[in-house]
């Protein structure tokens, strides 16, 4: 065997092994698509949400009631990198604590406790199609988290009137 086959080779077994990389990661993806769907339908949001990037984070902010600036905010924090190390801290930060708010009130619109959110932040393709597919999880309404940033704010602009 030449450099050249042997070259081909490995090459033809990384394209395979990608193939079904991405396969997998496909199936996945529909898999959550669907649970987000669900989801969505148990809020009384359009399940067809799900399928627009940005508007199904949107959907489920409205359904948590979580502040949906923080979308805007996470979608925008990237642009921080420029600063060194802090902008990237600050940007993961700013991601953390807004998938904390997201899923806590998740789980709360569900009736369930904070320790089902942490299951939600840290396997969230295990626990979203639990809540979606359960029949005994039901939508009970809005219950987010206190959130420390826009509640103080809005605490400050009410007290400066």
């Amino acid at each position: 065997m030449s450099n050249y086959e042997a070259a081909g080779a490995v090459f033809a077994g990384l394209m395979v092994f990608f193939g079904v990389f991405m396969l997998i990661a496909l199936v996945i993806a529909i898999f959550m698509i669907i649970a987000t769907w669900k989801i969505l339908e148990k809020g009384n949001k359009p399940g067809w949400g799900a399928l627009i990037p940005f508007y199904n984070t949107y959907l489920l902010c409205d359904m948590t009631g979580v502040n949906p600036w923080w979308i805007l905010i996470v979608a925008l924090s990237p642009v921080l990198n420029v600063i060194p190390v802090i902008g990237g801290l600050a940007s993961l930060a700013a991601s953390i604590y807004f998938s904390i708010l997201l899923y806590v009130g998740l789980a709360r619109s569900f009736k369930k406790e904070d320790a089902y959110a942490i299951g939600l932040i840290l396997l969230p393709i295990i626990f979203l199609p639990i809540l979606a597919f359960g029949k005994e999880n039901k939508y009970v309404g809005k219950n987010p988290m206190k959130d420390i940033i826009f509640d103080n704010i809005n605490q400050n602009n009410s007290d400066e009137k």
